[in-house]
């Protein structure tokens, strides 16, 4: 487990993210992409745009990149998350863990869930 620099899509997909710029955010996947968001998979660009239209894009999501570890070409990046989602559930300060594969220039898959190591207790 090493801290390492990120690759460009992933990148490319933060910034796109930070900037609420759909085009790029989308732009960053693979056709057949597959994004797993605590539990629920989003399978292809169509149901990822879906889904990140409305909660990453919609909701202005925003990452603070926290820690970057590379782990057998696995990219796991821990980041401040904040945006204009409903936050009466979600601990103050939110760590997620953002777990990207990458092929070629495209990340083929991405899975979130909570550090729950860094992230405040929910009261």
């Amino acid at each position: 487990m090493t801290t390492t620099k990120l690759p460009a899509v992933i990148t490319a997909f933060i910034k796109a993210t930070n900037d609420h710029d759909a085009d790029a955010f989308i732009a960053s996947f693979a056709k057949d992409a597959m994004v797993n968001d605590f539990a629920r998979s989003f399978w292809g660009t169509a149901e990822i745009k879906k889904w990140s239209d409305k909660e990453m894009i919609g909701d202005k999501v925003t990452f603070g990149i926290d820690e970057v570890v590379e782990h057998y070409g696995e990219y796991i990046v821990t980041a401040l998350t904040d945006g204009a989602y409903d936050k009466t559930k979600s601990p103050d300060p939110t760590y997620l863990d953002y777990f990207f594969s990458v092929s070629g220039d495209k990340i083929v898959r991405m899975i979130v869930t909570k550090n729950k190591a860094k992230s405040a207790p929910v009261t």
